[in-house]
């Protein structure tokens, strides 16, 4: 897992900037699924990412004050 927060935002924006080249774009119907299943791939990993990592510095926070 990617821990830093900043190279998560990063690979959201990338996945984001990959869709919208897509949907300006003319191609071959199968290379766009495929770039298509690329950029959702990039934009969930990096959503997925930036929670999970919120969710484990919370963690580390809350088990370094106790």
């Amino acid at each position: 897992m990617i821990k830093n927060f900043s190279a998560l935002v990063m690979l959201t924006i990338a996945g984001i900037a990959l869709m919208r080249f897509l949907s300006d774009t003319e191609m071959g119907p199968f290379l766009k699924i495929a770039l298509t299943l690329v950029g959702l791939v990039l934009i969930g990993w990096g959503i997925i990412g930036m929670i999970l990592h919120g969710w484990v510095m919370g963690y580390e926070r809350r088990n370094k004050q106790m």
